[in-house]
């Protein structure tokens, strides 16, 4: 029996215990204190009692009883579930109460007299008689009298313990208990949440207006700067334009300063009128395509990842003549929609070699898609069948090392580099030309109209015809120059390059000039550009900074691509949509240009004000 006892005084729900004097464990040479974790009361028949702490032996009288209870601290779970608050939001939760047992035999007595109408008492039994001596109802009370707002996100278990006092007074004086503190409460509402969820968006979408029209009011001040610090370049070419309408800007320079001449046309792309303006940047990273909006370049649009059956993504590339994002991939290319990245074709190199690079650009030449790599050469396939795939080029020997910049010409010619060479074949796939750069590897090229630009691995821009003859040295940098994007502005060519710290530079070869367009935070390496947009690409390759003309001064928007996608960027292009059709694509594009391009001083002054509108 005695043993039983000490067994029952281990077990945690156990919380009292009442038993005769006789269950108590006896020895003849020793005693049995009572545990630690307990204490007890020895009432005797003639109702005298006295209270045994710890580590005493109470010693009973077989004619006597002893109550045993725990002397530490006792949690009690208390909660409620779906109660209305003062707001009218429904609340539920809980939390827990810790209670306790006074070192005193009145307590104690109070305890076996009120409770113990059982031999045993445990933490679920004494659980519910608090729950509903008045536990749950002091809950809801303070749930009822109090906006759901506060009690979720305030501290209220201060009121809940005074509720808790006030409401159970009178089962707390009965039973001797005491109420410690309130240990741990949490109320939540559904409907609450809700209606907070709604408030956030509607203030993001509050914000995103107030930023957006933060944006506009610095582009409106930053263009009205622009123009009163180009007014009096404007009057001075009005001055020299006088009652000629016809004159071009080649006819107009010549009256200015060579500082007034840098700062008109650093600021040419955003006074004259669009052509070929951007509804999308898009740029390959890690194994995926993703779009960026260009008035909004931290907000990615579209998000699409590509099977990795040919290879990781090397490069993206987009052709106006199909409206088609070509995607290079290590072992083949990927034809896919601009607009909604839906994939509508799959062109792949019959080899078995795996390579350790990617097609690193594509253009579309005589319904044949065209690209290059440097270990598989230059490929040519199909539209209609992407099966009819044939090599142009294949290096032999590992020469040529490089074979990059896949370019079409207006009239479907295949231009591209392969190391110092410039090589030009027609439609149906045979070489007409290869012209050398002197050694000097090519690592980019563009072309405009009948003239091909070409970038340098040792800071060269050059400038050729399509058609032969020398090149011509259009700028010279430090640092190689990895893309080149040729815009017109009127009779004015203007060469978006790469300017590393200085950020992305204009060259205007006729006139001797380079002009800064963009700056940005970090080194850029590569530069993609149209009518209204700039994009550069960060040295490391782990973020965009983007510049659109409605945005103010030169200073484009960080997207920091590495820490958003986890990957750095490969490559990226600008989807670029015609505001009226081109006369590119026609025979006579060069005469019809001509006679669109003329417009005097004052009409780039009316373009500014109309972009800023």
């Amino acid at each position: 029996m005695s043993r039983d006892t000490m067994k029952r005084l281990a077990d945690p729900n156990l919380l009292a215990l009442y038993i005769d004097g006789d269950a108590w464990p006896r020895a003849l040479m020793s005693s049995t204190p009572i545990p630690d974790a307990w204490m007890s009361l020895v009432e005797r028949r003639d109702g005298r009692r006295r209270f045994v702490p710890a580590g005493e032996d109470p010693k009973p009288e077989k004619d006597e009883r002893i109550v045993l209870v725990r002397n530490r601290l006792i949690t009690l779970p208390v909660g409620v579930s779906e109660t209305k608050a003062s707001c009218g939001n429904i609340v539920s939760g809980g939390g827990e109460v810790l209670v306790r047992w006074q070192a005193r035999d009145d307590d104690l007595a109070a305890l076996r007299k009120s409770v113990m109408t059982q031999e045993e008492l445990t933490l679920e039994r004494l659980t519910k008689l608090f729950a509903d001596a008045g536990g749950r109802t002091a809950l809801e009370n303070l749930i009822r009298a109090n906006p759901a707002r506060k009690l979720v996100h305030e501290e209220v278990r201060a009121d809940l313990l005074a509720a808790l006092s006030d409401q159970l007074k009178r089962f707390l004086f009965e039973t001797g208990l005491i109420i410690d503190r309130v240990g741990r409460l949490k109320l939540t509402s559904d409907t609450l949440a809700h209606t907070e969820a709604l408030q956030r968006d509607a203030e993001r979408r509050v914000e995103r207006i107030k930023a957006r029209q933060t944006v506009e009011r610095a582009a409106i001040t930053a263009t009205e700067r622009r123009l009163e610090g180009l007014s009096a370049v404007f009057e001075k070419l009005k001055s020299a334009a006088g009652d000629e309408s016809r004159l071009q800007w080649h006819d107009l320079l010549p009256s200015l300063s060579p500082a007034e001449r840098g700062r008109l046309l650093e600021n040419l792309w955003r006074i004259t009128p669009d052509h070929k303006t951007a509804r999308a940047v898009v740029l390959v990273a890690g194994n995926e395509c993703v779009w960026l909006d260009p008035t909004n370049p931290e907000h990615l649009t579209r998000r699409v990842p590509l099977d990795e059956d040919l290879g990781g993504l090397r490069s993206v590339t987009f052709s106006r003549a199909c409206d088609r994002l070509l995607v290079g991939a290590a072992r083949g290319v990927w034809l896919l929609s601009p607009d909604d990245g839906k994939v509508l074709a799959r062109l792949e190199v019959p080899t078995a070699e795996r390579p350790r690079t990617g097609f690193n650009a594509a253009t579309i030449v005589g319904g044949r898609v065209c690209a290059t790599h440097s270990q598989l050469g230059c490929w040519s396939w199909s539209l209609e069948n992407p099966s009819d795939c044939v090599a142009l080029l294949t290096p032999q020997a590992n020469v040529p090392r490089t074979v990059r910049a896949a370019t079409a010409t207006d009239d479907g010619r295949l231009v591209f580099a392969a190391d110092d060479s410039v090589r030009i074949f027609d439609a149906a796939g045979q070489q007409l030309e290869s012209r050398s750069t002197n050694g000097a590897t090519v690592h980019c090229l563009d072309i405009l109209e009948d003239s091909i630009y070409v970038g340098t691995g040792d800071g060269l821009v050059l400038q050729g015809k399509l058609d032969g003859g020398d090149w011509v040295v259009a700028h010279r940098g430090s640092d190689p120059i990895e893309s080149i994007d040729a815009r017109r502005w009127n009779d004015l060519v203007e060469l978006v390059i790469p300017a590393g710290p200085q950020g992305v530079c204009g060259v205007y070869g006729d006139e001797g000039i380079i002009s800064p367009l963009m700056r940005g935070p970090a080194s850029i390496r590569r530069a993609w550009a149209c009518d209204d947009a700039i994009v550069g690409l960060s040295e490391r390759r782990d973020r965009l900074i983007v510049l659109h003309a409605d945005m103010p001064e030169k200073q484009g928007v960080e997207v920091p691509v590495a820490r958003m996608l986890g990957h750095t960027v490969q490559d990226a292009c600008i989807v670029v949509a015609a505001s009226e059709p081109e006369a590119a694509t026609e025979p006579n594009a060069a005469s019809e240009r001509e006679a669109q391009a003329r417009v005097s001083a004052s009409d780039a002054v009316a373009n500014d004000e109309r972009k800023t509108t």
